[in-house]
């Protein structure tokens, strides 16, 4: 119930506010289970994909944004659960493969952290492995405006107009070998830059 009013909330805000666009609506599914990976320019980008998207995402977040009591809060609402950065963390991957299995979206932003001016050069490769562990399809999606709309140093966010692109979906093959995985990790990652020099254009 939370989760569903507040989506409502911050969706009235994205239209008002930044006047959203979503690229690629059609392409959408409603349903699960799929990871959803995207690029990170801001603390705003889970919220607002989120916001933006028809199902509820389950969004891996750094461990250190669970530290506050409020952000917690959010964050759990919205369904986010935490992962350990810089090492392989065993909870969340099994927490990420309970939420696909049961048919829900998991989010994850592949690059394992924000990435400011320079463009995207490489991604961790838990994405892909959860793609093939579980046969789930992966969707690409890319955020624009959020780094301008809350800089890193900014605390009020500013009226800047939001585009989403949504790719296409990549399925996985039928194949764990780590020659799979980096294959996928590479598509994953062309699909990310391809949807970034569109909105470069």
């Amino acid at each position: 119930m939370v989760y569903f009013m507040l989506r409502w909330i911050l969706r009235m805000f994205l239209k008002g506010y930044h006047r959203i666009e979503v690229v690629g609506a059609d392409q959408l599914p409603h349903d699960g289970p799929f990871i959803l990976v995207g690029n990170h320019i801001s603390n705003l980008d889970p919220f607002y994909i989120g916001a933006a998207m028809p199902g509820r995402i389950h969004f891996m977040a750094k461990r250190e944004s669970f530290s506050h009591p409020l952000s917690r809060w959010v964050l759990h609402a919205c369904g986010a659960f935490p992962v350990e950065r810089g090492k392989p963390d065993m909870r969340a991957i099994k927490t990420a493969i309970h939420h696909l299995r049961h048919d829900r979206i998991v989010g994850l932003f592949p690059e394992g952290g924000r990435r400011e001016e320079d463009p995207m050069v490489a991604i961790k490769a838990g994405a892909a492995y959860l793609s093939l562990k579980t046969q789930t399809p992966v969707l690409p999606i890319t955020i624009e405006g959020t780094d301008r709309a809350l800089p890193r140093s900014a605390w009020l966010i500013r009226p800047i107009p939001i585009r989403i692109r949504v790719g296409e979906q990549m399925v996985p093959e039928k194949d764990m070998s780590r020659e799979a995985q980096e294959r996928l990790s590479r598509h994953v990652l062309e699909s990310l830059r391809l949807l970034s020099t569109d909105e470069n254009r």
